[in-house]
């Protein structure tokens, strides 16, 4: 397994957005981060799909474009913000 697949297996794409502060509905909506946007639009659990805009992904596509990082920047954040410490074999808590 590589970083990518080893994260996506431990976290959702909803449980990263709601330790981000995404406000998610009992249905698993959200008001899309993406765009402006009043009603829930986005349909959140172990990935995402906007249907306001089109948006779509995986928890480590969330947080890279949230933060504006690269994929493996945002597997690394996603690593240290949930402690998932079995993952440290990639270097993350040096």
């Amino acid at each position: 397994m590589n970083i990518f697949t080893e994260v996506k297996s431990r976290v959702s794409a909803a449980e990263v957005a709601k330790t981000y502060g995404l406000k998610i509905n009992r249905n698993m909506m959200a008001c899309c981060p993406f765009h402006d946007d009043k009603n829930p639009s986005m349909k959140i659990d172990q990935t995402y799909y906007c249907f306001g805009c089109g948006e779509k992904g995986d928890a480590i596509n969330y947080v890279a474009k949230i933060f504006g990082l690269s994929q493996i920047e945002a597997a690394k954040k996603i690593i240290r913000k949930l402690k998932i410490h079995e993952l440290k074999i990639y270097g993350i808590y040096n």
